[in-house]
């Protein structure tokens, strides 16, 4: 049958199950959007910006577990989504990133051509996992499959694919479009299975640090599984919350450099690291005395021991490692062990609760306004980063998204991406002003949508990390920390969005209660200066120059 290259696209899509894509119209991929109007089968959202096009895939991909595409244009569009492919690159996101081109004859030959860009091919190739081009319409359905399959095999990541406007538009015979299907998971290997389970089944006072990769292959069960049959203690990195019950009492969560739990690695005699690289900021950049023997299972091999000296290091698939030491491995609890795992659990919650102020208040009437199985995206702000990284509790995976990053705004795109993909479900965006206002205009791709989106924006006046850090090293000089916002409520309205502001604690549940009740989107903002401060002004945890 004859097929555009445009057409040829939304096969691809069909082909690997995306049902929805992220995207901005242009003349260099709107022959894409045209088949997609014309033949259905995909929906379409309309993104106010590409960075917030491709962050919403991100989101969706997160929130749900299934595929989701980004279209931009070529040029400035393609570099716009650039920020948003390194995120997604960093949190191990497959996102699908098809960028127009232009025409074929000119791609390589820097004419000054409209929307032509330095070297796109190689840009795009830097922030994701990788990049390819479809040189002719010809090419386009194998490229589209060998970037689909890339983005899904190993570690999980972005794949771009560019294609010349001209070659959009050709007709060709096309054979139909056979379906894509998903990788198979790795299976581990037997020996190192059998090494692991003789150090656990040796260990009296193991811990289990579960990673965002227990989450993507869906190993939840298998962690709590196997942390109930030996009795230990469960952190998890930030990408790791919920794969298992933050009320569960092993769990102790993202707790790993309080120092607190000082104590508790010096006691543990077994490590077993699931799904996680060991990051820099979740390890006091590796000066963390981690306790051994250690134990790491990854999917992919090159990041076996590449942070910390590891004893076995399993190349596997998360869910079929641990189901494969799950048999192996006899039922051994110490109480003694688990009631210091409990003891560990209460202390750390006690100290951070004693920090938050009326913020203390804030956080509960959130926990129990909202259901059990909503989804919370938290951006790179001081709630979300003191008490909402840690202290509101989530129960499952995929309930918790943030910026893996750790830069301020990525999580405006994430939470519209994880409402539009999870409609059935609240989610709820915490995040300050001033990453919000990056994003700002995606409020209106959410109104549009109809997103079930409640965000939830801080607003203190300009970036209160910084403030604090300045005010606390800087002899009290501030500079670019202190920002002219707008009046949210009133803008929120603008887009027909409900909303409402919060100016003491105690207004927050019934608030929220309020806010739930909407169809679309709507927002609250808590005005910061009218609550008061926290108890401990939070600087965050960045090194300071010597002298500072």
């Amino acid at each position: 049958m004859r097929r555009t290259g445009g057409e040829l696209v939304l096969d691809s899509f069909k082909a690997a199950g995306i049902e929805t894509v992220f995207g901005i119209i242009s003349v260099h991929n709107i022959p894409i959007f045209d088949a997609m109007a014309r033949e259905g089968g995909v929906r379409l959202i309309p993104a106010r910006t590409e960075a917030g096009a491709a962050a919403m895939a991100d989101g969706s991909i997160r929130a749900t577990g299934r595929l989701a595409a980004a279209i931009t244009s070529t040029g400035v569009g393609a570099a716009n989504a650039a920020g948003s492919l390194l995120e997604a690159f960093s949190a191990s996101s497959p996102v699908i990133h098809v960028t127009g081109q232009v025409e074929q004859a000119y791609v390589t030959a820097d004419k000054g051509f409209l929307h032509g860009a330095k070297d796109q091919l190689n840009m795009l190739d830097r922030v994701g996992k990788a990049a390819l081009r479809a040189h002719s319409t010809e090419d386009i359905a194998q490229t589209m499959r060998q970037a689909i399959e890339l983005a899904q095999q190993g570690r999980p990541g972005p794949v771009s694919v560019e294609i010349p406007i001209d070659q959009q538009y050709r007709s060709i015979d096309a054979a139909p479009m056979q379906p894509i299907p998903r990788p198979f998971p790795v299976a581990p290997d037997p020996g190192g299975v059998r090494l692991a389970a003789h150090l656990l089944a040796n260990a009296r006072r193991p811990l289990i640090w579960a990673g965002g990769g227990t989450v993507a292959a869906g190993a939840g069960d298998e962690v709590r599984q196997l942390a109930e049959r030996i009795g230990a203690g469960v952190l998890t990195s930030a990408a790791g919350r919920g794969s298992i019950s933050e009320d569960h009492p092993q769990c102790i969560g993202f707790f790993p450099v309080d120092a607190l739990l000082a104590d508790l690695y010096a006691q543990c005699d077994g490590l077993l690291v699931v799904g996680s690289r060991l990051r820099g900021n979740e390890t006091r950049n590796w000066a963390l005395e981690l306790p051994s023997p250690r134990i790491q299972i990854d999917v992919e091999p090159s990041l076996l021991g590449r942070n910390y000296a590891m004893d076995v290091g399993i190349c596997g698939d998360a869910r079929l490692t641990l189901a494969a030491l799950l048999d192996q491995l006899p039922a051994s609890r110490d109480p003694e062990w688990l009631a210091t795992v409990a003891s560990v659990r209460t202390a750390v919650r006690t100290r951070a609760r004693a920090t938050l102020g009326p913020y203390e208040h804030i956080m509960d009437d959130l926990r129990a306004t909202l259901p059990r199985d909503a989804i919370v995206v938290r951006d790179v702000t001081i709630p979300a980063t003191t008490w909402g990284s840690r202290l509101l509790e989530t129960y499952a995976p995929r309930s918790v998204l943030h910026p893996a990053t750790y830069a301020i705004g990525m999580g405006v795109g994430l939470a519209v991406g994880a409402a539009i993909g999870q409609p059935e479900r609240e989610v709820v965006l915490l995040v300050g002003d001033g990453g919000f206002m990056t994003g700002l205009g995606e409020l209106a791709t959410a109104a549009e949508a109809g997103a079930r989106l409640r965000v939830i924006v801080f607003n203190d006046g300009g970036y209160g990390i910084l403030r604090n850090l300045q005010d606390a090293h800087f002899d009290g000089r501030r500079f670019g920390v202190d920002l002219l916002t707008p009046d949210f409520v009133s803008m929120a309205q603008s887009f027909g969005v409900w909303s409402a502001q919060v100016r003491q604690a105690a207004e927050m549940g019934p608030v929220l209660k309020e806010a739930l009740q909407q169809q679309g989107p709507s927002l609250i903002e808590v005005d910061m200066a009218a609550v008061g401060p926290m108890a401990t002004p939070f600087t965050g945890s960045a090194r300071l120059v010597p002298g500072h």
